[in-house]
């Protein structure tokens, strides 16, 4: 070995000697800190699920449905793990899988939620599960976005056609949060700069064809006493809707946009923001979602149940090339 590397060598080990002693208490301290914490029993679910529930259309084949993939990496990318409710399952097996997730997520998409179909009226039955559920004292959240915020709107209004048609699609939006928006359970739970981002730049990105405005909330009795609305936002002509809003007695939120897609969605013909600013949204709504989710202590019984459950049992399809 040549002197000099010698000489570096003697030094670092000098160094790291040096470093040693003079730490080592506090390394022991914090050693016990680390042994007292692996023996704690955490409060909190730190092994979270989330149904996800399937759509059909495209790009899923006919008579098959689909999961955005955006979705599944949403969820995961704040530590939970995805168990698919396939929409047209018979009740049974959607209740069953129901009982072993801690929360639900209705995602964006094109399916039919006019009642009297399949896809609606699972997502009915998932509402009211969920209520169901909440009202005997289990907390168990639910979030809707796009079509789950419109098909929440349905569900909560008892059928009713309350949407109204907007020139959103591909169209990233400020939000404008309202007077409701305070002591809100969705954005108190994001960090106040992400908060403060949403509103002073066009980074909640929008997509959609047809809204709820907040004058058929505030019309329809049953809509307002369930929901408040949270956030505001305008299409490309000007037309105001509900881009935000939530239950008052319910762990339940919905937003117009798409916190996914910021982070996990490049679709070349699309103005998806990416930037900083806009992936740390994507991270803060997962980040809460996930959050609440982690509050309700559901659990497959064994091992091989859950093995069953995951999303890993169905390979993901890459469809970029056909029409995304």
């Amino acid at each position: 070995m040549n002197s000099w590397r010698t000489c570096l060598l003697l030094a670092a080990l000098a160094a790291c000697s040096t470093l040693s002693a003079a730490t080592r208490l506090r390394l022991n301290e914090l050693a016990a800190a680390s042994a007292v914490i692996a023996g704690t029993q955490s409060t909190e679910n730190d092994r979270p699920l989330i149904g996800i529930l399937s759509q059909p259309g495209s790009p899923a084949p006919k008579g098959s449905s689909y999961i955005a993939a955006s979705y599944v990496k949403f969820v995961e990318s704040a530590g939970a793990r995805v168990v698919p409710i396939k929409y047209d399952a018979p009740r049974e097996e959607i209740e069953a899988r129901v009982g072993k997730v801690n929360g639900l997520l209705l995602p964006g998409g094109s399916a039919p939620i006019t009642p009297g179909h399949l896809f609606y009226d699972t997502v009915s039955f998932l509402v009211n599960l969920t209520i169901a559920a909440n009202d005997a004292g289990e907390y168990f959240p639910l979030h809707g976005t796009c079509l789950g915020l419109e098909a929440l709107a349905i569900v909560i209004a008892s059928g009713s056609r309350v949407l109204e048609h907007y020139n959103s699609d591909d169209f990233p939006s400020a939000l404008l949060l309202t007077p409701d928006a305070k002591g809100s359970r969705f954005f108190d739970g994001m960090p106040p700069g992400v908060v403060a981002s949403l509103q002073a730049s066009p980074i909640a990105m929008e997509n959609h064809q047809q809204g709820l405005s907040a004058a058929a909330v505030d019309k329809h009795p049953k809509l307002k006493d369930f929901f408040k609305v949270t956030s505001l936002a305008t299409d490309r002509d000007g037309g105001v809707y509900v881009s935000s809003m939530e239950a008052r007695d319910y762990p339940i939120t919905a937003t117009q946009w798409h916190p996914e897609k910021n982070a996990f969605e490049f679709a070349a013909h699309l103005h998806i923001p990416h930037s900083p600013a806009a992936v740390e949204v994507t991270h803060a709504v997962a980040m809460f979602f996930v959050g609440e989710a982690r509050k309700n202590g559901r659990a497959p019984a064994n091992q091989a149940e859950l093995d069953d459950l995951m999303i890993y049992n169905w390979p993901p399809t890459f469809t970029g090339r056909h029409s995304w």
